[in-house]
């Protein structure tokens, strides 16, 4: 593979792991949504701790970031640069993060990682796997 193409791919998709964060934190409505659909495939898999399997399809997953900052105010939130596997037309992107957040009048902060699987589809990379392990 050349050398070129997969620090392309490797931007294309750290780029859309802005985008997907960059709109559950700052946008809302059919921006949020939008945004979203754009990133994720209609088929994509989503689990939860310990793995366990949460839904699949594209319309969960969209829904789940809006549920969670409907009952959430997020005061921060930070990640570190994700790592990006990538073959062929398949990549694992991966990274640690930390947020602090309101829910129901009490203040909680967190930290894990999300592992997200793309796949090159029509030329783009789209989420088709997620989990968000908690640690």
């Amino acid at each position: 593979m050349d050398p070129t193409s997969l620090l392309s791919d490797e931007a294309a998709i750290r780029k859309q792991l802005i985008r997907i964060n960059q709109a559950w934190q700052h946008l809302r409505g059919e921006a949020m949504t939008s945004t979203l659909n754009e990133c994720f495939a209609e088929d994509v898999t989503m689990r939860g701790p310990n793995f366990v399997f949460l839904s699949k399809g594209r319309q969960f997953a969209v829904q789940s970031y809006k549920d969670f900052v409907a009952q959430a105010e997020i005061k921060t939130f930070e990640t570190e640069v994700p790592s990006v596997d990538i073959s062929g037309d398949s990549a694992i992107a991966t990274y640690a993060w930390q947020m602090t957040y309101s829910l129901a009048g009490q203040e909680y902060t967190e930290q894990g990682h999300d592992l997200f699987v793309f796949s090159r589809r029509s030329g783009h990379w789209l989420v088709i796997w997620r989990t968000l392990l908690s640690s």
